[in-house]
């Protein structure tokens, strides 16, 4: 996994939590710049947002990225999200009421 915003991207919250996750599982993580040709040859993208975790980027330029499909990892990832937001380590509820 590779991530490092160069500009236009906030070095949040969720960012820093996939990147958790990523290593929690043994993936390997680097803070690089990805060029537009290396993100366009990646077997898999996706994009991590506070509203809706870890979401597959299927095609860049009109072109599918990987098989098209989201990949493993990419799933693997969203799944744990998800799975890390119910716990309240990782997340605090709010009462409306």
């Amino acid at each position: 996994m590779i991530t490092k915003p160069d500009r236009g991207v906030l070095e949040g919250i969720t960012r820093r939590t996939v990147i958790e996750m990523a290593q929690s599982r043994g993936i390997p993580v680097q803070l690089a710049t990805l060029s537009a040709d290396a993100l366009r040859a990646s077997d898999e993208v996706f994009l991590s947002t506070s509203g809706g975790g870890v979401l597959p980027v299927t095609k860049v330029d009109g072109r599918a990225i990987g098989t098209g499909s989201p990949g493993s990892v990419t799933q693997s990832l969203t799944a744990l999200y998800w799975d890390w937001h119910q716990d309240p380590r990782y997340s605090t509820v709010i009462d409306y009421s």
